[in-house]
């Protein structure tokens, strides 16, 4: 009586979401391989439409998280190796494929599939400003002092010209730290022999030419003293406006605002923290924040970077809602109501509450097909999904296991009282008029029911006792309600 959904094509409908996104994304597998990559990463590795799926992100030099590790949000600076042989500067930021946990803030990983996101930070690096989140090999020695003991470091590193030719450069590294102050990567700053150290103007035509947001505010009375272009552009007033005005009256969630400044005491920082701000208009955006603290011509300043996560995040929330959805009728999917139906029934044992289980069949279903044609039919099945939507409680769960049968769990509900709620499904159900080519028909449904039965009772057998009832419940004759009886 259960069946499988197709979890492949759900995955490639959820994915052909990323063929709209300006920047580099793919989704890659634990072992690295590339599942599904979108135009702009084609692009940006000079691959040609449909080349990458298949491959394995180590052929062009990026690196992603080992299976099994945490992920790192911030952003990796890497050389990608491009299909032609030519490199550029990207940063390589990554992030776990999560399904929601019924209950929790956090998710849990879909099939251990990481979405990466590639962007192109060439023009930035030539410009002189890199980020390194791990130094190259033969610099590992001065890396590891600097995160350990902090401080800067400088240097004369071979600099390699877009010709191919080289010239010596000056490389100045200092590390900095996360908001629980743990080492969490080098900053580097590549100047030409001779140049001198960046003055204020020198850092600010720096600043100025980030593709980040970035603003500089007075760490005594959080003023702003200066903002970029793009910080404007995100906010949504001139930087004229933005200077003189408080960091904090951008913040959209107080909450949010207490946890950067926590992460800044006694001179900490915070690196990548999720933070919704607002709009000059006030629209909510949300970002990527890093803060952290600075002393520029004696002035101490929060240095703050801003990047603008609001697609990101939009397009990984879709993604998750995706997953979970059967496509047809946009009720749960078999796998996301198990999960959902199994958190609910650990609380009944944890709470010593009652839980019931009711699983629907539409009576005589290959007939609609049959009759009226599969898009009729389909038409059907989405009328029940809202039909049953439309009677149930709205913290009761409900799922299509496949074809036409439907699921739904009732938490706090026994199951005689599950009973009078299936038999409203059924009368509803009954009622409905569906279009047709040629009018209208109703349909019927039968239905078994199944309660929870003591502690060590599953979500398994009680599915399965209801499949029994619903047997009854055909075996009598259609379009009638069946609760499981001992012997059925």
């Amino acid at each position: 009586m259960i069946a499988n959904c197709d979890a492949h094509e759900e995955r490639g409908a959820a994915f052909s979401v990323l063929d709209c996104l300006p920047v580099g994304v793919c989704v890659v597998a634990a072992s690295g391989i590339i599942h599904h990559a979108n135009p702009a990463l084609h692009e940006l590795l000079g691959c040609e439409p449909g080349g990458l799926p298949g491959r394995s992100l180590c052929e062009f030099g990026l690196e992603c998280c080992e299976a099994g590790t945490p992920v790192a949000d911030p952003a990796r600076a890497q050389r990608a190796f491009r299909n032609d042989g030519s490199s550029r500067w990207v940063t390589v930021a990554e992030a776990a494929l999560t399904r929601p946990r019924p209950g929790m803030e956090a998710g849990y990983e879909v099939e251990g599939l990481r979405l990466v996101t590639v962007t192109d930070v060439d023009s930035l690096r030539r410009q002189g400003v890199i980020v390194d989140e791990g130094a190259a090999q033969s610099e590992l020695p001065v890396a590891d002092t600097l995160l350990e003991h902090g401080g800067t470091r400088g240097y004369k590193v071979p600099d390699r010209l877009a010709q191919g030719a080289t010239r010596s450069a000056n490389l100045t590294r200092a590390a900095f730290r996360d908001g629980s102050d743990e080492p969490a990567g080098i900053l580097g700053s590549l100047r030409e022999p001779g140049d001198p150290q960046p003055n204020h103007e020198r850092l600010e035509a720096i600043l100025e030419q980030s593709p980040i947001g970035v603003s500089v505010s007075r760490r005594d009375d959080g003023r702003i003293i200066f903002v970029n272009t793009r910080f404007a552009e995100l906010i949504g007033l001139p930087r004229e406006k933005l200077i003189g005005s408080r960091a904090r009256d951008y913040y959209l969630d107080s909450h949010q605002r207490l946890r950067v400044l926590d992460g800044l005491r006694d001179g900490g920082g915070v690196t990548n923290m999720e933070v919704q701000f607002k709009r000059a208009d006030g629209s909510p955006f949300w970002t990527l924040f890093t803060v952290n603290q600075a002393v520029i011509q004696g002035t101490a300043v929060n240095l703050a970077w801003i990047y603008d996560y609001t697609e990101r995040r939009s397009m990984e929330e879709a993604l998750r809602d995706m997953a979970s959805r059967d496509p047809l009728t946009g009720i749960y999917n078999r796998r996301s109501f198990m999960d959902m139906a199994r958190a609910q029934l650990a609380r009944a044992h944890r709470f010593h509450e009652p839980l019931s289980v009711f699983v629907l069949d539409v009576d005589h279903f290959k007939r609609i097909n049959d009759t009226f044609g599969h898009a009729t039919g389909d038409d059907a099945l989405r009328m029940v999904a809202a039909g049953c939507q439309a009677i149930l409680r709205e913290y009761d769960i409900l799922g299509r296991l496949g074809g036409e049968e439907f699921v739904v769990v009732l938490p706090g509900a026994t199951a005689d009282e599950s009973r009078v709620v299936a038999e409203r499904v059924r009368r509803h159900l009954a009622r409905m008029p569906i279009e047709a080519p040629d009018g209208t028909f109703r349909l019927t449904a039968s239905i078994g029911i199944a309660g929870l039965e003591g502690a060590t009772d599953t979500l398994e057998r009680a599915i399965h006792r209801a499949d029994l009832a619903l047997y009854r419940a055909k075996h009598l004759g259609r379009n009638r309600v069946a609760v499981f009886e001992p012997g059925m």
